[in-house]
């Protein structure tokens, strides 16, 4: 652009400041170049708005300057662009360079003739196929086949290939690069069969993956080869002039017209117009250019399927006619929307559909193109908008009629560039980020403010999806911008002002609600049904004469008689029918908390409040029977005059009446009638109620466009259909499941139940014997129906985990049924896999259908099977014995002597048990790969298209901080002083057979530098004569080359040993290598299906060829890595990014740049920038991007990794996207298959005829998302790995297959292959407003189903995926899912999906995604409730007489046999805990049983057994203990105080052991604490009441108590344990004379702060160590944080009072009639301490303050030892509390134990309204604690705050000293218990061997210490070792001397009386 037309333009670049800007004319490369106004390369600079924490593990910022984002209102267009035009290939609107010209894109390559459109045959039994391709003598038993006689005199090179020309020193590109052997050696070592075999990687299949030179013919024909390196055709199919419909020239002035009117930046146009002709290129190979330009409009604009289309539909734009709306009241404008379309006929949505494809079919292709143009434009510089699908149909609605329109047709002067960002993009961005931040001094802080009050980016998108939303936009002065004129429209967007348009649609409220208004309807399949049994069941509760039924019975009876009873079948209906209540009254409660979700309007309240009063309706149907029913139901016919009611049984059977009352009888006949009828209603609503979504009820089902139906059919509720198979698969499974689960749930929940129910209800305690002072008798009266409810709530609660149950099990069998249909099963009928393996390669992988065969099948399938062989051999996965055994080879006829081509013998051996060779290593990764190549192609795949006709993809990997390549530092030295193994040392022993092929290729390597290379090849045979050395010499000789790997420190000698170690490891480095074998299969596969291109262009190794290899591989296949950090990198990972450039030239780096403002106190400006391997180095050393696009702020508002995937996504290419994560690996076998999997998407078959014209077929609903399995590389890692492996491939594998099958399946991330226009026309491919959308893949997922896309799921491809591998790093991981799962409780898209699906599809997305997690919730209600239960079970077996003998309740007499009389029968309940044990045992047991059948049904019995087997002997059991409660912990955490974020794992090797402070503070909140309450409960049940089944609950329970410390390695080495004692010691006091996050009062600080937050005004001068936490709002925690506590205290407190309740009156009588209070006695010992607390540290307080100013000088320990002396006080008292109690008990332990329970509930529940109502934010990082223990208050910037702060710090510590006795004691006991475990001798070896699963031969060594080191370690662990044997004596003595000697010690009278609570 010319400096004139800048600025004539409102000055739009800044005027002077843009000719004269610092960075004016400087090539983008520099702009941030060195100096002291510029951040320098790799560094954060001075006004980095984000701060350090900008872009940890893709956090969004927090805090950053205010300047950042501080501009004024005028200064809107000055401060956004920068000048661009002097950067590269940034065009001018009039004489810029063309977008061809050499600083246009990158070149893609010579072109490639067009093939017609041809229709592809099913893929479908095409084994069938494959003899017919084949001549008779073609077998794979056959050890010999010719070459075809055309080519009689050329011998089959197999290593042709590998004979390459490049010139010396070319970089290759396989996964050593040029760090390998030459090939000569390499090729000599494979031709000289020895023993002795070099196995490096040193050239890739990009340059090797043809064997075979041949001749003439095949499906193309090459005429000309100079025509395929034409350089000037970088679109080859679309370079035809007499095919295509516009030339690229003339699509190019395309772009540029509409970037001159529209203001468009030239690098988005640039970027956009190569990814145009990109995809039209892809889709014209394919079909006619025409069709394709047609195809590509029809799913971007005008198609069935795109978005645009549906929404402009849906928005009624065809109506849009402001000029007559401007001179109509806007009350009337409703009005008018409908009177146009009055007529219905006129405006259905068929009449709609005609007059759309009659526009579509009149526009020309040069408009079509436009349109096309237009939209990419638009959406290539949205920024964030990019989430907002709808609001860009918006943008891009007003920009076409602007485009159409005379005033932009007659405009002149070119719009600005950057118009389009500045005045349409930014003030919605601005909107965006407002709504996240705010400033607070001076810096923007994220906003105290839920989502509930956040206006986030599916808020703005709903806006837009209706006329009525549309009428919402308005201007400053409140008038509407769709008023305006349609042409009008575009120059106004700058003036609207979104803060007054935009509103929430929708409430994500943090409460539970959600979960009755979404799963509504499970609650009433659970809750009623199992009302329903229990009521059946228990006729006790209607029947008094129900013993007399039994005809065993003997009571009021002779046996063997049934007498004539009462019919009381009245009384059983109506009570059953009055539960059938329970359904309309929870989805009434459903339906009112949807109001607090949904915002109630006008269009949506009708269907609501008539959903409400249907419910209402209902609900008094259903239960006002039951009041005058129940009052008749007695048979009349009878006399009940001597019926004793509260009896346990009945003695007589009532007398029949002669002549009862007709009356009577009339009514009570009338009552049986209505009763049934009550009960037949009640049924059939349940089922209605069960059925019917709740959404649809009432719902509009009109067509018409008035419909708000349209929304739900459109946006929201619009689910892809199911094929009539898969709904049959579908209803089957969850017929099965109810079936299964109704019928074992009743006999063993409801039946089984009805025994202790029976007698808890019937028993009644004499009041008379039992009181409470203040409460009296009432309590222990009804202390039986407090123990039933309590009962009746877990059975309820096994009754919902039942049905989890049976869903694991009948949809793993289902699954495993799929399995064996789709054939791949090991027990399918498939033995013969291998032998079909090459007719499978030909029929399947090769496009043989499109070949015009001249060859034989062999001679294709060798190059495939060779190249898959040779793959593995070059990364050491295969010795050279094995590969020679694998290959083809070519082998002298004996009949003519001419080569013939020579099967391995290892397809037929695997169906001969005759041979006995060993073609791979046992159990190897190669042995797996292979297995699995073989397996899958056994299965149905579609068929491929030829490589020159396949569509264009793009693999797209988001980076931030993970690990690119190791370091040799990294990978030959201990990570920290607690490491015992390096990382080199540890993957030689899990990786022993490829580290030793690794050292031979490295010794050929070594040997090759040391000569020249015209010695290479007599190195190699010199070698292979000298193969017979004894392998034990040679290792010594070699001894450097075995332990590091080399011996030389050369770069390229070093770097082999880093890639080796990285290859094994969860690097960027193996991710990458691995899916760049992508570009290597498509360059085997055009070279093996194309063998007279290999022979025109001179054969293999020519360069001609290459060129054509590469050209095509980069015309297909691209790569993209956002590489968030890339300008900040350090130096190592700048090193390493750059090795990866060099290594992989074609990669494509995507990263961000910011460049600061010129002006003080001005915007940075933040671009998206786009660089690979070609591009050209600077000066400065940096290289060139190719497009550099400026963003409307920081992209990264959200959690960062969606942020980071939208900003680069511009950039990728073609039709598909591959999401990888940088983790993951891939390999040739299945990038072959590229082809195959890529026809899932369903888009080889293109349409014939246009899809506007009339005589279009429907198109089918498109698949948006294809997913694939993973097979988790980690799983040999440990037991952790395994564990977390095993879940990763039931979940990604085995569930996947079957919910795939019957549409539950979603979005996970990787590897899915995704739909590239469906999903960026739908909102992209994640979502990303901040702590909402942390799980952020599953939301597009959600998002593509609820809009009509289908997702798929294949079995026969596979991509490797890394895990977690320590214990922190896997349960970070869960507490990320279990957060994220809180915050998708809270979504929209869960509500639609709960409310809107038909059952069976909503009962399939409820258990595999929220049923999982509230599952987990049950499980651990379960066992708090069981504790509960046995509590008050064991209360009643000590309190109450119970009853003498072993009486069974099964006999009908047993109550002749209870005695004494009145006594409680106790084994009813006892039987009962046996089968509750048992039911909650099974349900976390169930969670081995997928991986069972998956390991069954792919990898046999054997390995199935042995993996488990592995696992149980690992403790896996107790780690799934953990992993249950950690879900339980996050999810229930996340529901209260939200601030779900992303947690950086980390996925190194776990070998490094953690201190005992560091795994007690990370997990005392989620485990430690929840373990050690019910350990209390327990302890006190096992004292009062054993029973042996609860022997699992107390293994159950101390998992949560020791599993952190069981899986830390070298946990149990005697040396560290005790130094481990000691850092917990100094941990404990660590803190309080000066600040240290490494300490007891920062994690107990921390763990307050979620609960207070940070004072926000303080908060905004520097940012907190410990992150930035909002203050919990109250009406989120006040249920489970505060209700809930204090409800536990009650129940402890009725419990305690309970067992005192007999002895109370007992003890009356020698206190002159005066009762105890046992209510009393619990307050004051549980309020003593704290009273005691408050005194103590107010009275230190005057100390410090007195004397630390002074003392604080000559000792600087003063606070630590002050606080020392304050907490041990703490501890003292309580432990003196404990002895208190127990005297008070007469030295008895049982309710001891249970006093302390109740202190411990009671004080919890103190703290818990004390910290959550009455403190105050947190003052700063940790000023107050030092303060309050130094004394010293000044200097810390308290101000004015000073005696608030005192007053809250009082409170604080007087918390905290009850908080440290608490964890004092907790750490000792787990410390004692441990301790035990140490005197286990070998225990380390054990330990480790279940850990790391490596045989004893292979343990970790020993650390290495200096001798003054062990002499340290020596003398503390001495000392400190006493002090713990003294603490555990101490401990004992504690607890076993009182119970042996039981001394005599009384009390002070008045103490006593006060205590016992006689005031």
């Amino acid at each position: 652009m010319s400096n004139s037309n800048n600025n004539n333009n409102n000055n739009y670049y800044g005027g002077d400041h843009r000719q004269n800007g610092q960075y004016d004319n400087v090539p983008p490369t520099q702009y941030l170049g060195n100096g002291s106004n510029n951040a320098s390369h790799g560094q954060h600079g001075n006004n980095d708005p984000y701060g350090e924490s900008a872009y940890d593990d893709y956090d969004r910022p927090e805090s950053f300057d205010v300047s950042y984002y501080t501009r004024d209102a005028e200064d809107n267009d000055n401060i956004y662009m920068a000048n661009t035009g002097g950067h590269a290939g940034g065009a001018g609107h009039d004489d810029g360079p063309s977008l061809l010209s050499p600083d246009g894109p990158m070149p893609q390559g010579p072109m490639m003739g067009d093939l017609p459109p041809r229709r592809r045959r099913n893929g479908r039994n095409r084994d069938s196929d494959v003899e017919s391709v084949s001549d008779g003598v073609y077998s794979v038993r056959s050890s010999l086949v010719r070459t075809p006689a055309s080519h009689a005199s050329n011998d089959i090179d197999i290593f042709g290939a590998y004979r390459s020309n490049a010139a010396p020193g070319t970089a290759e590109d396989g996964r050593y690069a040029s760090y390998a052997p030459s090939t000569e050696s390499l090729i000599h070592m494979l031709e000289n069969k020895k023993s002795y075999r070099p196995t490096g990687s040193v050239t890739s299949f990009s340059r090797s993956a043809s064997w075979v030179s041949n001749g003439n013919g095949g499906l193309l024909e090459f005429q000309n080869g100079d025509a395929f390196l034409n350089a000037d055709a970088p679109y080859p199919a679309w370079s035809d002039p007499n095919q295509i419909p516009l030339s690229k020239e003339e699509i190019e002035d395309i772009f540029r017209e509409l970037t001159t009117k529209l203001g468009f930046q030239q690098d988005n146009m640039r970027n956009m117009y190569d990814a145009m002709m990109t995809m039209l290129d892809s889709r014209a190979s394919r079909m006619s250019p025409t069709m394709a330009l047609l195809m590509l409009h029809a799913d971007y604009i005008g198609g069935d399927h795109a978005n645009y289309r549906r929404w402009f539909f849906s928005a009624q734009l065809d109506h849009d006619t402001p000029p007559v709306r401007e001179h109509i009241d806007p009350k009337q404008q409703h009005e008018l929307l409908g009177e146009e379309s009055a007529d219905p006929r006129k405006d259905t949505p068929a009449a709609f559909v005609e007059k759309w494809r009659a526009q579509m079919n009149a526009l020309s292709q040069y408009e079509r193109a436009r349109q096309v143009a237009l939209w990419m434009l638009i959406w290539g510089e949205a920024g964030n908008l990019r989430y907002t699908a709808e609001l860009l149909c918006f943008l891009f609605k007003v920009a076409e009629d602007y485009v159409k329109s005379p005033m932009a047709q007659q405009r002149v002067e070119p719009a600005p560039e950057g118009e389009y960002l500045c005045n349409v993009v930014c003030p919605l961005y601005n909107f965006l980020r407002d709504e996240g931040y705010e400033v607070v001094n001076g810096k923007y802080l994220k906003r105290e403010r839920d989502h509930a009050k956040t206006i986030g980016y599916d808020d703005i998108n709903e806006l837009f999806w209706t006329p009525e939303g549309l009428r919402t936009i308005k201007f400053e002065d409140k008038t509407l911008f769709m008023d305006v004129a349609p042409h009008e429209r575009w120059e106004r967007l700058k003036d609207v002002s979104w803060t007054k348009s935009f509103a929430k649609t929708y409430k994500e409220r943090r409460t539970m609600w959600h979960f009755m208004t979404n799963f509504s309807r499970v609650w009433v399949m659970h809750v009623t049904v199992y009302w329903y049994y229990i009521i059946y069941v228990a006729n006790f509760i209607y029947d008094p004469f129900f013993e007399m039924h039994d005809v065993q019975s003997t009571v009021g009876k002779d046996k063997g008689v049934i007498p004539d009873l009462p019919n009381q079948d009245v009384k059983r209906y109506t009570l059953m029918a009055a539960g059938g209540a329970l359904a309309p009254f929870i989805c009434l409660v459903g339906a009112i908390a949807e109001m607090f979700f949904v915002p109630v309007n006008k269009h949506n309240q009708r269907a609501l409040w008539l959903r409400l009063l249907l419910f209402v309706v209902i609900l008094a149907a259903d239960i006002a029977p039951t009041f005058w029913v129940w009052t008749k139901g007695d048979d009349p016919n009878y006399d009940w005059s001597g019926v004793d009611y509260s009896a346990v049984y009945q003695k007589e059977a009532p007398a029949k009446l002669d002549s009862p009352s007709s009356s009577d009888v009339s009514v009570w006949k009338a009552a049986h009638a209505v009763a049934i009828v009550q009960f037949i209603y009640s049924v059939l609503f349940t089922i209605f109620l069960t059925l019917m979504p709740p959404s649809l009820i009432f719902k509009p089902r009109k067509k018409n466009r008035n419909s708000r139906g349209l929304i739900n059919r459109t946006f929201a509720g619009n689910f892809p259909p199911l094929k009539i198979a898969a709904r049959s698969i579908s209803l089957s499974l969850w017929g099965a499941i109810f079936l299964c689960k109704y019928v074992e749930s009743y006999f063993f929940l409801a039946l089984s139940f009805k025994d202790p129910f029976r007698w808890l209800y019937q028993f009644h305690q004499d009041g008379s014997l039992c009181s409470e002072r203040f409460i009296g008798s009432k309590l222990c009266e009804n202390q039986n129906y407090i123990t039933l409810a309590f009962m009746l709530l877990l059975d309820l609660v096994l009754f919902f985990l039942d049905t989890y149950l049976w869903y694991v099990v009948w949809n793993t069998i289902f699954s495993v049924a799929r399995s064996f249909y789709l054939g791949i099963s090991i027990w399918t009928p498939w033995r013969n896999v291998f032998s079909r393996l090459p007719k499978r390669i030909y029929a399947k992988i090769l496009a043989t259908a499109d070949m015009e065969v001249k060859y034989k099948p062999k001679v294709l399938c060798s190059q495939i099977w060779n190249a898959v062989v040779i793959s593995m051999y070059r990364e050491h996965l295969l010795s050279v014995d094995h590969v020679q055994k694998l290959l083809y080879q070519q082998v002298t006829s004996d009949d003519d002597g001419k080569r013939t081509l020579k099967p391995p013998a290892f397809f037929v051996s695997q169906d001969d048990a005759a041979f006995n060779q060993e073609f791979y290593p046992s159990h190897s990764e190669a042995e797996r790969r292979i297995s699995f190549f073989a397996q899958s192609l056994s299965s149905v795949l579609p068929e491929p298209v030829p490589v020159e006709n396949m569509p264009t993809f793009t693999v797209f990997t988001p980076h931030y901080s993970e690990k690119i390549l190791m370091s040799l530092r990294e990978i030959i030295r201990e990570s920290d002083q607690y490491t015992r193994v390096t990382v080199l040392e540890y993957l030689k022993a899990l990786h022993a057979d490829e580290w030793d092929n690794f050292v031979k290729d490295t010794k050929i390597l070594a040997e090759e530098n040391s000569s020249n290379f015209g010695q290479a090849s007599a190195y190699g045979q010199a070698l292979a004569q000298d193969a017979d050395k004894s392998e034990s010499k040679m290792k010594t000789d070699d001894l450097p080359f075995y332990t590091i790997g080399f011996k030389s420190a050369a770069p390229e000698f070093t770097l082999r040993t880093r890639i080796w170690a990285s290859l094994r490891s969860q690097t960027l480095y193996r991710t990458i290598s691995g899916f760049m074998n992508y570009a290597k299969a498509i360059k085997l596969l055009y070279r093996v299906e194309n063998p007279e291109m290999v022979h025109l262009f001179g054969g293999n190794g020519s360069e001609r060829l290459e060129q054509e290899l590469e050209r095509m591989a980069r015309r297909k296949f691209k790569f993209v890595v956002a590489m968030q950090r890339f300008l900040k990198f350090n130096k190592d990972e700048r090193e390493a990014s750059d090795f990866l450039l060099r290594t992989y030239p074609d990669l494509q780096i995507a990263y961000l740049e910011e460049v600061p403002s010129a002006e003080e106190g001005g915007l940075p400006r933040i671009y998206s920038c786009l660089i690979d391997g070609h591009s050209e180095i600077g000066p400065d050393g940096r290289r060139k991007p190719y497009y550099r696009i400026q963003l409307p702020g920081n992209p990264i508002l959200g959690d960062g990794k969606s942020d980071n995937q939208n900003h680069s996504i511009v950039f990728t290419r073609g039709e598909y996207l591959q999401l990888i994560d940088a983790n993951q690996d891939n390999y040739l076998e299945e990038c072959v298959k590229i082809r195959n999997i890529l026809g899932e998407f369903e888009e080889y078959n293109p349409p014939t005829v246009s899809p506007y014209s009339p005589a279009a077929e429907p198109q089918p609903t498109p698949v948006a998302i294809v997913g694939a399995r993973e097979f988790i590389f980690s799983e040999n890692v440990g037991i952790l790995g395994d564990v977390a492996a095993g879940k990763e491939a039931t979940f990604g594998t085995l569930t996947q297959r079957i919910m795939a099958e019957i549409g539950a399946r979603l979005h996970y991330g990787h590897p899915d292959f995704v739909n590239f226009i469906f999903m960026t026309t739908r909102g992209g491919i994640s979502k990303a407003q901040k702590g909402l959308h942390l799980n952020e893949d599953i939301y597009a997922g959600m998002n593509s189903f609820t809009r009509g896309g289908r997702i798929k799921h294949t079995e026969y491809f596979q991509c490797g995926k890394g895990r977690d591998l320590g214990f922190c790093s896997t349960l970070n991981f869960i507490t990320k899912i279990g957060t994220g799962m809180g915050e998708q409780m809270l979504s929209r898209e869960y509500y639609w999906l709960g409310t809107q699906l038909p059952l069976d599809r909503f009962l399939t997305f409820y258990f595999a995604h929220p049923g999982f997690h509230i599952n987990n919730i049950m499980i651990m209600m379960s066992v708090q409730l069981f504790m509960i239960c046995i509590m008050f079970i064991a209360a009643m077996n000590i309190t109450v007489v119970t009853c003498e003998g072993d009486v069974d309740m099964d006999n009908p007499n047993y109550a002749q046999y209870l005695t004494p009389d009145g006594c409680f029968l106790i084994k009813p309940l006892g039987d009962w805990i046996n089968r509750t044990t048992l039911a909650i045992l099974l349900v976390l047991l169930i969670a081995f049983l997928p991986l069972f059948l998956q390991m069954l049904t792919e990898q046999g019995f054997a390995r199935a057994i042995s993996r488990l087997g592995k696992q149980f002997l690992s403790l896996s059991p107790l780690y799934e203990v953990q992993v249950t409660q950690v879900y339980f912990n996050s999810l229930m955490t996340n529901m209260a105080y939200g601030g779900a974020r992303y947690i950086g794992t980390g996925r190194g090797f776990a070998t490094s052991r953690l201190s005992f402070s560091t795994l007690f503070s990370r997990f005392s909140d989620s485990s430690i604490y929840f373990g050690i309450r019910l350990m209390t409960l327990l302890t006190f049940f096992s004292a009062a009441y054993w029973k042996w089944p609860v022997l699992y609950f107390w293994i159950s329970i101390a998992a949560m108590l020791i599993t952190p410390f069981l899986y830390n390695p070298h946990q149990f080495v005697m040396t560290d344990f005790i130094l481990d004692y000691r850092d917990w010691l100094r941990w404990l006091g660590a803190g309080n004379s000066s600040a240290n996050t490494n300490s007891w009062i920062s994690h107990c600080r921390l763990t307050r702060i979620r609960i207070t937050g940070y004072k926000r005004k303080r908060l905004g001068e520097r940012t907190p160590t410990t992150g930035f936490i909002s203050r919990a709002h109250k009406a989120n925690i006040f249920f489970t944080e505060i209700l809930l506590p204090i409800f536990m205290a009650l129940v402890m407190l009725v419990s305690y009072m309970f067992i005192h309740s007999v002895s109370n009156v007992t003890e009356a009588n020698g206190n002159d009639s005066n009762l105890n209070s046992t209510l009393v006695r619990a307050i004051i010992i549980s309020v003593a301490p704290i009273v005691v607390n408050l005194a103590i540290t107010i009275a230190f307080f005057f100390v410090s303050i007195g004397l630390g100013p002074c003392c604080s000088m000559c000792m600087p320990q003063f606070g630590k030892v002050i606080a020392g002396i304050v907490h041990g006080i703490a501890v003292i008292i309580y432990i003196g509390l404990f002895f208190l109690l127990w005297i008070l008990e007469d030295w008895s332990l049982t309710p001891t134990i249970m006093g302390m329970v109740c202190q411990v509930f009671v004080q919890r529940a103190i703290f818990a309204v004390l910290q959550h109502l009455l403190l105050t934010r947190e003052f700063g990082e940790d000023e107050t604690n030092v303060a309050w223990w130094t004394g010293r208050w000044y200097g810390k910037g308290m101000g004015g705050w000073a005696f608030t702060l005192t007053m809250r710090e009082w409170l604080c510590k007087t918390i905290e000293c009850s908080v440290f006795a608490a964890d004092v004691l907790t750490g000792h006991l787990i410390l004692f218990f441990l301790s035990l475990f140490t005197i286990v001798p070998w225990i380390d070896k054990w330990h480790s061997a279940m850990l790391f699963w490596l045989r004893p031969s292979r343990q970790i060594r020993p650390p290495i210490y200096s001798l003054k080191q062990r002499k340290q370690r020596r003398r503390s662990a001495i000392l400190y070792g006493i002090l713990f044997i003294l603490m555990f004596v101490i401990f004992l003595a504690i607890i076993i001397a009182p119970q042996v000697a039981k001394p005599s010690i009384s009390l002070p009278s008045q103490l006593e009386k006060y205590l016992n609570g006689r005031f």
